[in-house]
């Protein structure tokens, strides 16, 4: 059940929102698992990145809700889900996460995951056919990689967590838009992209107690993967810049998958849906516009 939208024919600022009616707990499997349930329409899920949670979604969940049930999931162990016992591999989090759409009636819907949620969201595609319709993959994780450059990745995530444990350095990237130029380049092309007020929201989201088995489940995750068994249409959608999963692994990943587009984000690193968010919210209404049809 969704609660009332602003009635406004153009979506609202999502400052504007009041989120309380939309954020909702359920228990799936002995875990509290925080989502947000906004809008009406054929069910679109949107999966995190590593670090994060549902307020990474927040300058999409406005216009995405105009066409779309959007139930933003806050993965174990990340904003305010419990977190699953170790080795919480990304199956278990897929698991997880189709067992929370079942509890809310949902049997068919796009999955959206970033970068460790794309992790997921293939898991989910694998496990469950039926209730994946589609896939959108935002600089995710499953792509083919060299090892090298995996290992790289799991190097730069472990930093990341070492570096933000302490509260002083996320209040300051809450905060300070020079220290965020600094410390977010792996995130963000031009991290100036990210707005005072969304930086007060997610940077204090960084230190998430599932960080550090996710980060080792995401590695294990990359090398077992095998896009060749997803058989559903697949949007991937690419920042241009994305340092942490180049452009040219999406490409690697659309040759491979048996059904797939591929639309690359001008001027965006990692995190496309906040740096270009208008084109995201295009590029995924305009997919999700043609399975429909």
């Amino acid at each position: 059940m969704t609660g009332p939208l602003p009635s406004a024919a153009a979506p609202p600022r999502w400052t504007e929102i009041d989120w309380n009616p939309f954020i909702r707990n359920c228990l799936v499997g002995g875990l509290r698992v925080r989502y947000v349930d906004y809008g009406t329409g054929p069910a679109l899920v949107l999966l995190h990145g590593m670090g994060a949670g549902w307020q990474w979604w927040l300058e999409n969940i406005p216009t995405l809700g105009q066409h779309h049930r959007v139930i933003a999931v806050d993965m174990p162990g990340f904003g305010n889900s419990e977190p699953l016992p170790p080795p919480a591999e990304m199956s278990t989090h897929a698991g997880t996460v189709i067992d929370l759409l079942r509890q809310l009636g949902v049997r068919s819907a796009t999955v959206a995951g970033h970068s460790m949620g794309g992790l997921v969201a293939l898991a989910m595609a694998t496990a469950d056919s039926e209730l994946v319709r589609n896939l959108v993959l935002v600089g995710a994780g499953g792509v083919p990689m060299t090892e090298r450059r995996l290992r790289l990745v799991l190097i730069v995530l472990w930093l990341v967590r070492a570096l933000l444990r302490p509260n002083f350095l996320r209040r300051l990237l809450a905060t300070k838009p020079r220290a965020r130029r600094l410390l977010l380049r792996a995130a963000f092309r031009d991290p100036d992209t990210l707005s005072p007020e969304l930086a007060a929201e997610i940077m204090p989201l960084l230190n998430a107690p599932g960080f550090l088995n996710a980060v080792a489940a995401s590695g294990r995750a990359v090398r077992s993967s095998a896009p060749e068994q997803i058989r559903c249409p697949v949007l991937l959608l690419w920042g241009e810049h994305d340092v942490m999963s180049p452009v040219h692994c999406a490409r690697d990943m659309h040759a491979r998958l048996p059904d797939s587009r591929l639309v690359v984000l001008r001027g965006a690193g990692h995190t496309p849906s906040i740096e270009r968010p208008h084109a995201f919210n295009e590029a995924v209404l305009a997919f999700t516009s043609v399975q429909r049809g």
